[in-house]
């Protein structure tokens, strides 16, 4: 893996360059408000990026919990592909295998933070002992799949309450002046499959790994290890 120095300074700089592209975009799009394509979905995805950029650094400073850089620099990666080159750039039109790619590393990732909560939750560095490995599988694929369910219903409710494009009804006319929230179904329904495809993918390697199948000496167990590492306080001695 790579040295954790080195990946906290990489980490630093990727946060302090992604913050800058994102408050240039926002100034830029503001200056171009009188334009007639003005992206207002765009610009709110910008904000939005901008608060999600900013916010961790906040809140673990605020807080005892430490994030390992690995997933920080996943986190900043995904906001930077989700709502800063897929909505500003329309990277989700450009490319029609761009949200496929997020729905499954982000369904990938909320597995991994569903694993570590079973260790957390109990208290306990060694709970895979004494728990059952397909527990623990099927508590990190049913909060992945569940999380996943979670953001379809918010992007549901923005489309019917705003009128935007969230569910990306890619190519389909609009109907009485905004878009028809059930031309999405068949998004939504892509992005639940391929989810719970992520989650299924990450559970099975999970289920190896509690059941000692598989060798501890890679990164899917140093990352657990480097969460209990780092929060020696959320676990018991």
């Amino acid at each position: 893996m790579i040295n954790k120095k080195l990946a906290e300074k990489v980490e630093m700089v990727m946060r302090f360059t992604f913050i800058c592209m994102t408050i240039l975009a926002i100034v830029y799009s503001i200056f171009s408000i009188d334009d007639d394509t003005v992206n207002w979905e765009g610009i709110t995805s910008l904000f939005i990026a901008l608060i999600l950029f900013i916010l961790p650094t906040i809140f673990l400073k605020r807080t005892r919990l430490k994030i390992p850089v690995t997933f920080q620099i996943f986190f900043l990666l995904f906001i930077f592909a989700s709502l800063y080159l897929g909505e500003m750039h329309n990277f989700y039109y450009r490319y029609t295998w761009w949200d496929s790619m997020l729905h499954s590393t982000s369904a990938i990732m909320l597995a991994y933070i569903g694993f570590l909560l079973i260790f957390t939750l109990n208290r306990d560095q060694n709970i895979h002992l004494n728990l059952s490995p397909f527990f623990i599988a099927l508590f990190s694929f049913c909060f992945a799949v569940a999380m996943g369910a979670l953001w379809e219903i918010f992007e549901y409710l923005v489309d019917a309450l705003v009128g935007s494009n969230m569910q990306k009804a890619r190519n389909l006319e609009t109907i009485y002046g905004f878009f028809d929230t059930r031309l999405g179904v068949r998004d939504t329904m892509k992005d639940m499959i391929e989810n719970t495809i992520g989650a299924l993918f990450v559970s099975v390697i999970g289920y190896y790994y509690c059941k000692k199948k598989m060798i501890k000496d890679n990164t899917f167990w140093r990352l657990k290890d480097q969460f209990i590492e780092d929060n020696p306080d959320l676990f018991k001695k």
